[in-house]
């Protein structure tokens, strides 16, 4: 190692006035500029790289060949340096997270907290006056940007819904190739789920019946998107016609989706091609959805769940680097109830207590996404285009039981 007087020495004698600089003072100056800057622009590298190195020492990596991305910067305002990692089992589905000690949660008990409650009109003037009203409730919530509304449609429209969604529980469901079945059921070491969403020709609501005919078009209706931008302050929405990755589900027992955040532009690729993240898909994949994804919608359709049966929806909290992870909401799934959320690379959500209703019921929702042209306004949305991001780890602890021990600071009931 270099002593601190050698350096201070070598520091000396490059900082030195040269000979020339008798002859040309300017021309010294210019000399000692540069030097000084080579020096600065040096010691920043080896403090970032430093940092990545950190950070890459905790990150989760579940295959030798995982392939690492870094994401911008100005995330976190001082440096993200967020690494993400290729899962290989899921369809581009990454791995990043936390180390174990930062996750938390509480051993005690939630304090219970009440949804927001909807005047049950679908009128343009009913609903522009709830979203100024709570616009601010939206903005404001922790962890994150969100809002979970009870009756915000007419109660006997959901009652029937439900009805109509109970009606085709037991049609057979295969995997996304079946295209005999209802159901399309996807399972992952991530996830394990069944919808009617995201497959070509596959979103009608017709299937079903008319009342979530008329739920669908209300959703994708440009008087809620309106409602939506009012509430949410994100201009220039636009809802998903296709329907990619949402739509109706029934999530039958044992069924669960790990904690993660999702794609922010979903891409479909040729066989043998997996997307990863970059600002442009690379060749032989390419963006299906239209625009970037900022807002999920989720209506629950389940009348007198019961926590015990599992299925809750979860919010929980971290921070641009993933440093740590923190359980803070729970939201039991009841008829009629909304949650409409923004979506960033630090909304972790998920449901891990799995589905056990005690007489096979599903647990029954639809999903909405919406999307627009630009992420200008959003600076916790990373331009790299990327899957769904898990918490490694997490998926292994699902299970009927879990809802006793794993506790969040506040529940919905």
């Amino acid at each position: 190692e270099v002593s601190a007087a050698a350096e201070e020495s070598s520091a000396s004698a490059w900082f030195s006035w040269p000979k020339f600089c008798s002859a040309s003072k300017l021309l010294c100056i210019v000399f000692t500029s540069i030097v000084v800057l080579g020096l600065c622009c040096s010691a920043f590298a080896s403090s970032y790289s430093n940092g990545v190195s950190e950070l890459l020492n905790s990150v989760y990596v579940p295959d030798v060949a995982a392939r690492r991305h870094r994401c911008r910067p100005e995330i976190s305002g001082a440096g993200c340096g967020t690494q993400f990692e290729q899962h290989p089992h899921g369809a581009g589905e990454l791995m990043y997270g936390p180390p174990k000690h930062r996750q938390r949660y509480t051993f005690g008990t939630a304090i219970n907290v009440s949804a927001t409650r909807g005047a049950g009109h679908l009128s343009h003037s009913a609903l522009q006056d709830f979203a100024r009203r709570y616009a601010s409730t939206y903005s404001s919530a922790d962890p994150y940007k969100h809002i979970v509304i009870d009756n915000l449609v007419p109660e006997a429209l959901a009652h029937a819904c439900m009805k109509e969604l109970q009606a085709k529980h037991y049609l057979p469901s295969s995997s996304a190739s079946g295209a005999s079945s209802f159901w399309k059921s996807r399972s992952t070491p991530m996830g394990a789920k069944r919808g009617r969403g995201g497959y070509p020709g596959n979103t009608q609501a017709e299937v079903f019946g008319p009342s979530t005919v008329r739920l669908f078009d209300f959703f994708q209706s440009r008087r809620f998107v309106a409602f939506l931008e009012t509430l949410t302050g994100i201009r220039n929405l636009t809802a998903d016609s296709r329907m990619i990755g949402g739509g109706p589900f029934s999530i039958v027992k044992g069924g669960f989706l790990s904690l993660h955040t999702d794609f922010n532009k979903h891409q479909t690729c040729q066989k043998g091609l997996l997307p990863i993240p970059n600002n442009e898909p690379i060749p032989g994949c390419r963006v299906v959805t239209p625009g970037w994804r900022r807002l999920n919608l989720l209506m629950y359709l389940n009348e007198g769940w019961r926590e015990e049966w599992g299925g809750s929806f979860e919010l929980w909290e971290t921070d641009p680097r993933y440093s740590f992870l923190q359980y803070s909401k729970k939201v039991l799934p009841l008829l009629n109830r909304i949650a409409i959320f923004s979506v960033t690379d630090v909304s972790i959500h998920g449901h891990l207590d799995s589905v056990n209703h005690p007489h096979g019921e599903a647990r029954k929702s639809l999903s909405f996404y919406y999307y627009t042209p630009t992420i200008d306004d959003e600076p916790l949305i990373t331009p790299l285009l990327h899957e769904s991001i898990y918490m490694p780890g997490h998926a292994a602890l699902r299970s009927v039981e879990r809802w006793r021990t794993m506790v969040p600071k506040y529940t919905v009931r």
